[in-house]
């Protein structure tokens, strides 16, 4: 788990029962930043991916996986120390089978970095 040390989460509101916008602050003293990249760090991908599974595990209050990831698109890089403050807006729709669909988008300044489409389900 990643959170309260990569990054911690400021607020997190919802609009209705789908809808959660997260503020994040990240950590950009951690140690995966000494080795992507030392003296320009980036947040790793997956680490972005595993920030989102956590916002939602939060909201659901159990533990959950990723089962398909049908579309991610990384629009552009975070650098931690010059843009430590991040949103992430995830609206999620449970389907019949006990699934949950996710659509993510995540922000830093106004600009866009993820757009995440996923199913995630509980984990085993």
């Amino acid at each position: 788990m990643l959170l309260d040390n990569f990054y911690t989460i400021l607020s997190s509101e919802s609009s209705d029962s789908t809808t959660w916008t997260f503020q994040i602050e990240l950590n950009s003293r951690h140690t995966v930043y000494q080795g992507h990249f030392p003296e320009h760090p980036v947040v790793p991908g997956v680490c972005l991916l595993q920030l989102i599974k956590e916002c939602i595990e939060t909201i659901r209050q159990q533990k959950l996986r990723y089962a398909q990831v049908s579309s991610c698109k990384f629009l552009s890089a975070i650098n931690p120390i010059e843009t430590p403050r991040i949103s992430v807006v995830l609206t999620l729709k449970e389907t019949e089978e006990g699934k949950l669909q996710l659509q993510a988008e995540g922000t830093v300044k106004d600009q866009f970095f993820i757009k995440l489409k996923a199913v995630l389900i509980l984990k085993a």
